[in-house]
């Protein structure tokens, strides 16, 4: 009986500990979102200035190098793909 009662505490306490990871994530992936839409974009054919979105791609990838697996920059990586496509998208 002790048993079962210890997996299912156990039970809650991961479902609590997933909860708050979730609600982590989204605030990182929102806060990194507007970041993300803060920066400058040059344009495809503009060859003038720094593309400060692609500058950011090129440091989350050496950070991905100098420590791979982090859901941090697996979330970067995302979220810089998602603001670039919106970005396309709302040229066109």
């Amino acid at each position: 009986m002790e048993n079962e009662a210890a997996v299912v505490i156990n039970f809650r306490l991961t479902q609590t500990g997933t909860s708050t990871n979730d609600t982590k994530e989204t605030d990182f992936r929102e806060r990194y979102t507007i970041e993300l839409r803060k920066k400058r974009q040059c344009g495809i054919n503009n060859y003038y200035g720094v593309d400060e979105l692609l500058e950011e791609r090129k440091q989350v990838n050496q950070q991905q190098m100098k420590t791979p697996g982090r859901r941090g920059e697996v979330i970067k990586h995302e979220e810089i793909n998602n603001e670039m496509s919106r970005r396309l998208l709302s040229r066109g």
